[in-house]
């Protein structure tokens, strides 16, 4: 499996989660791959497309680039590949309460690299924007911050 990141603090450690090779962008990537999963979108997209191995499939679940997608006139033309979004549909509940569950049970981890008040929401959506956060923004409601983690100021 090869992860391709937005920069070198991005990747770390995920050779210890799996990862064969981690890579900066796209460079370096020269062989055909058979699934890609791309958060990012816009110009990026377009590159994972042409990275396609016939038969492969290239999962959107993310459009960070805020860019549009640009195909070149008939790239989509030849051996067969698939492009398919993902997106949340219907009510997410009960498996959001089985999160929840696993994580306050530490059998699940997130990163967090932002926490606030809520008050705080825009520049947490500014550095979530703006790439600047690894892991998860948490915003805090009522005063109440993640146990063991200090609050940002």
């Amino acid at each position: 499996m090869i992860a391709s990141v937005g920069s070198l603090a991005r990747g770390q450690g995920l050779a210890d989660v799996g990862a064969d090779e981690v890579l900066i962008g796209l460079e370096g990537l020269d062989q055909p791959v058979d699934v890609m999963i791309d958060s990012v979108g816009g110009s990026q997209l377009v590159a994972v497309w042409n990275l396609l191995a016939p038969g492969g499939s290239v999962q959107s679940v993310g459009w960070t680039s805020g860019e549009p997608a640009v195909f070149p006139p008939y790239a989509t033309v030849g051996p067969a590949k698939s492009l398919t979004s993902f997106v949340i549909e219907g009510h997410a509940g009960a498996d959001l309460a089985t999160l929840a569950e696993l994580a306050a049970e530490e059998a699940l981890t997130v990163d967090i690299g932002w926490q606030g008040s809520w008050e705080r929401f825009v520049e947490a959506a500014e550095a979530l924007h703006g790439r600047r956060v690894s892991g998860k923004a948490i915003l805090e409601v009522s005063g109440r911050h993640t146990p063991g983690l200090p609050p940002q100021n």
